[in-house]
């Protein structure tokens, strides 16, 4: 769960990328901007879940 979170979160990242490479008006660096952004967000979430659920797994079998 936690891998395909992280996928996810790097195609965020990777359309931001793509969107600010062709933004032609403000707005559109603006969603570029967010994009990003929220992929960074989501990348991050990823990794806790992933973290956290390997702790749990870990700890299950102690």
């Amino acid at each position: 769960m936690g891998v395909l979170i992280i996928l996810l979160g790097l195609l965020e990242m990777l359309a931001g990328f793509v969107t600010l490479g062709v933004a032609k008006t403000v707005i559109h660096e603006i969603l570029s901007v967010c994009a990003f952004g929220f992929g960074s967000i989501t990348l991050a979430l990823g990794v806790i879940i992933r973290q956290l659920g390997s702790r749990v797994v870990t700890r299950l079998w102690q």
